[in-house]
């Protein structure tokens, strides 16, 4: 059998993966390692794919020194490699090291000759061979035997590309392609190329003449500015094409008989991935390592699934589970709707050792029995849910309200949500390799992939359980989260009503008005330009009106808001842009795409989806459409908010708030008497705060000395300083800092919990709320510097905002209760943070007002009152 030798580009791994895996990730000692954590997966996931027999790294090292000599602006633009992506290349040598794999330097030349230079090794041991590269100069390597292999998105999804796939994807063949580069140049390195020739006219120019030779020898064929350009730039084609050329003949030390994989000391191995905590990557290798992985670790053993069974043995095993009480995992795909007889809807139903398939309405129905007379488990139990129970209210369902908030359903992405919230890999790989030490093995198709997914959702229960139980998170789970998944479910099914109409009358007036602004811009500026282009704004601003500008970026100078607002006093034209900006984009999110949104619905309404694993504090967010972002102190987002009405007609809109929430949590945490007793009393609580901290009696309180007060009780909540509240207030730093040091000796008691709230979640790693719920801050494991003050914000806060978020999904879940227990009609449709909203039928309000307060306020005991604000209006707006 045919050697097969992988050479993996260092470089463009480490690039990818640092961009694309979120920089939270970092050692015990606070180096970062979220490219390093990337990069093991992009290698391990192809390593299980394509099964090679050896590996070789290549890494660039110095300066490319033939190529700066011959062109010595070569790569010149680039911006200095990030000092946290800088840090991690040792990490990964070492890894790499352990794991047996040879890392090629060679001094002066790039990564790409070593790659050149392997593959022409290889091919002449009658070696195939893997390039594993994202940059596309490789492409000239391809071979009948050498392809490359590189990402499409993210770190995981890989694409191999052959000779066909090279030449449908650019028009050249990978022979043709330095004179491809040669052409057209290359951007990102900063070769040339000739001017005015992109890649669609490089690919023409050598499918019709072959090569760059041919093209010259021919120049009698072309014409025009075509003719001209490639005429007069001569020497520049060619010299480019030699700078895009990857050397195949480097010298270096490195016997590709002698290298194969896996193997690698187990032990070495271990020590290596253990010291970044690396166990889903090791469970993974080891396993690759077969026995002898497993003789380290033998949970490391493959994950051997069922094969299916259908109809009578399908109908039995699903029947014997129900009877026996056992929980069911489950899985549904539904094929897109792409052709005259599209497939079934498939739903496969597991136990920890079999799977049933059933197909078509057979299976939504046994799916609705399970959800109603079982217990089950999914990676999305809302969106599995929502097959039976469609997010529209005039789609059929086959599950009552009251059904779906009885459900028994446990949540695997809830679950591992619950045990880091700081990642957004959610997935059933991760959960079965972190959870059951194995990995899922390819499956054909979607149906087989559906009978997968349902065993391992059946099989992760138990693990996932008893994680939570040991990081003290079950309670959270069990209290809180699962039991809030239906009823998000029935209030996305609810919706939310729109009068439309307004809406309309609402975006011909904000058309008028952002045209109207537009017009003013232009004629501040003094001349025509296009007002949405940041880059022609940029030049109007800093060039044609000559005000002052920060630093210069690749992409030239910023007009993001903050550059603005900081020009609102130099020129009138920066607070004209800033409306402009936030009328047109209230306008696109909100004014024009709220109607096409209801529309696509059968009952007409607005269905967002609220989503419990997006937020790293526990907090709900909102999507398609975000009705939690809509602005709340503008008069545009007020106006916005007018459009929301009742579901039918004669209901009024409920808003129910809880008052000061943070603020009120502060006071219980920290225990500070005076900030206790503030509360208690019932007074002013931002106006006693500025009494305090200015030294005056109550009643000499200005308005302007409550706003302050009111800024720094709310910045002290989100762990802000001293610079923070002097841009918020447009004060002096000074005087900034003289507030919060005056707010502290007011509540000496705040500063001392807060030192202890960060002092407790640097040494355990996480802070956490009044309820349990953890979130983990690796920054704190940063010595100093800017992600070390973002940690100790983040500590600060988080007990506060987490615990409103768990009070108000508390909240959420009685106040469903109490709906159908107390056979109310009204509806609740919206959340937004500490606020809940209904659609509440006219002769109903008092009642439910008086029910709906009494069960928010009684959620938790606090020292100080909790408490909620209801009111009922025509509108959102009326009612806010």
């Amino acid at each position: 059998m045919t050697r097969k030798i992988a050479v993996i580009d260092g470089n463009s791994l480490m690039h990818r993966a640092f961009h694309a895996v979120p920089p939270h990730m970092t050692a015990a000692d606070g180096t970062p390692t979220n490219a390093a954590f990337g990069f093991m997966s992009m290698l391990l996931k192809f390593v299980e794919e394509a099964g090679p027999d050896a590996l070789v790294c290549a890494f660039d090292a110095g300066k490319p020194q033939f190529r700066i000599e011959a062109l010595e602006q070569y790569k010149a633009q680039r911006p200095p490699m990030d000092d946290a992506l800088r840090v991690q290349f040792p990490l990964v040598e070492r890894l790499l090291e352990a794991m047996g794999i040879p890392v090629v330097k060679v001094r002066g030349w790039e990564g790409d000759d070593i790659l050149g230079t392997v593959a022409a090794r290889s091919e002449a041991l009658g070696c195939d061979v893997l390039l594993v590269t994202g940059d596309k100069d490789a492409y000239q390597l391809v071979t009948e035997r050498t392809h490359v292999v590189t990402t499409r998105k993210g770190v995981t999804d890989i694409v191999e590309y052959d000779a066909a796939e090279v030449e449908a994807r650019y028009g050249v063949t990978p022979a043709q392609f330095p004179d491809f580069l040669g052409f057209m140049g290359d951007s990102s390195d900063n070769i040339p190329g000739v001017p005015s020739i992109g890649a669609k006219t490089a690919a023409k120019l050598l499918q019709r003449f072959g090569s760059m030779d041919g093209v010259y020898e021919n120049l009698h064929e072309l014409k025009g500015k075509q003719l001209e350009n490639i005429r007069d730039n001569r020497d520049l084609a060619y010299l480019s094409r030699k700078i895009a050329t990857i050397v195949c003949d480097l010298d270096f030390e490195l016997d590709l008989e002698a290298v194969s994989f896996p193997s690698f000391d187990a032990a070495e191995v271990t020590r290596a991935f253990g010291e970044l905590s690396f166990g889903t990557h090791l469970k993974r290798l080891m396993k690759l390592a077969g026995a002898e992985g497993a003789a380290v670790d033998s949970a490391a053993e493959a994950l051997s699934f069922a094969e299916p069974v259908e109809g009578d043995e399908a109908r039995a095993l699903v029947e014997r589970a129900l009877e026996a009480g056992e929980r069911l995992g489950t899985a549904i795909v539904v094929p897109a709707q792409q052709s005259l007889l599209p497939e079934p809807t498939v739903v496969a139903f597991a136990t920890c050792d079999a799977v049933a398939v059933l197909e078509g309405d057979e299976g939504l129905e046994t799916l609705a029995r399970v959800v109603r007379e079982g217990s089950f488990s999914a990676f999305d139990v809302k969106h599995a849910v929502q097959r039976v129970y469609p997010a529209d209210s005039q789609a059929p369902a086959l599950l009552s309200d009251e059904e779906v908030t009885g459900m028994r359903g446990f949540d695997l992405g809830l679950a591992a949500y619950l045990l880091n919230s700081s990642t957004s890999a959610y997935t059933m790989e991760s959960l079965a390799a972190d959870y059951l030490s194995g990995s899922l093995p390819a499956a054909r198709d979607d149906r087989a992939r559906t009978c997968l997914e349902a065993q391992v959702a059946a099989r992760l229960v138990e693990p996932l359980r008893a994680a939570l139980q040991h990081d003290g998170s079950l309670d959270v789970l069990d209290r809180i989260d699962q039991p809030l998944v239906s009823v998000l479910a029935v209030m996305e099914r609810t919706g939310a009503a729109i009068d439309v109409a307004r809406l309309e009358r609402i975006g011909a007036e904000a058309q008028v008005e952002v045209d109207d602004l537009r017009a003013r811009i232009i004629e501040s500026a003094g001349e025509e330009f296009n007002v949405d282009s940041p880059k022609q704004l940029a030049r109007i601003l800093f060039e044609v009106l000559g005000l002052p500008h920060g630093k210069k970026t690749k992409a030239g100078y910023s007009t993001d808001a903050n550059v603005l607002k900081q020009l609102t006093d130099a020129h009138p034209i920066a607070s004209l842009v800033l409306h402009y900006r936030e009328y047109a984009k209230i306008k696109s999110t909100y004014i024009d795409a709220l109607p096409r949104i209801a529309a696509q619905s059968a009952d007409g309404r607005i269905h967002s989806s609220f989503n419990q694993t997006v937020t790293t504090t526990g907090r709900l967010s909102s999507s398609d459409p975000n009705l939690q972002n809509i602005p709340v102190r503008s008069d545009f987002g007020r106006t916005i908010r007018s459009c929301f009405v009742g579901l039918r007609d004669g209901d009024l809109f409920m808003s129910a708030d809880y008052s000061q929430i943070e603020l009120r949590l502060l006071a219980h945490l920290s225990g500070d008497e005076h900030l206790v007793s503030a509360f208690r009393s019932g007074a002013d609580f931002h106006a006693a705060t500025a009494a305090r901290v200015f030294g005056v009696a109550p009643e000499e309180v200005t308005p302007e000395m409550r706003s302050r007060a009111k800024a720094v009780n709310f910045g002290i909540v989100y762990g802000q300083q001293a610079f923070g509240l002097a841009q918020t207030l447009d004060i002096p730093l000074a005087e900034a800092r003289s507030m919060i040091d005056r707010y502290f000796e007011a509540y000496p008691g705040v500063r001392a919990y807060l030192d202890r709230t960060v002092q407790d979640a640097t040494e355990c790693g996480y802070a956490e709320t009044l309820f349990g719920r953890k979130r983990r801050i690796p920054e704190l494991r940063v010595g100093r510097g800017p992600q070390r003050g973002f940690g100790e914000r983040t500590a600060m806060n988080h007990p506060m905002q987490g615990t409103a978020a768990d009070i108000i999904k508390l909240a959420m879940v009685r106040v469903q209760a109490l709906l159908e227990e107390g056979g109310f009609r009204a509806r609740l449709i919206v959340q937004v943070h500490d606020e809940l909203d209904f659609s509440v039928p006219a002769d109903e309000v008092e009642r439910l007002a008086t029910a709906v307060r009494e069960a928010m306020e009684g959620v938790v005991e606090l020292s100080v009152p909790l408490i909620a604000d209801v009111t009922a209006a025509r509108t959102w707006a009326e009612a806010h």
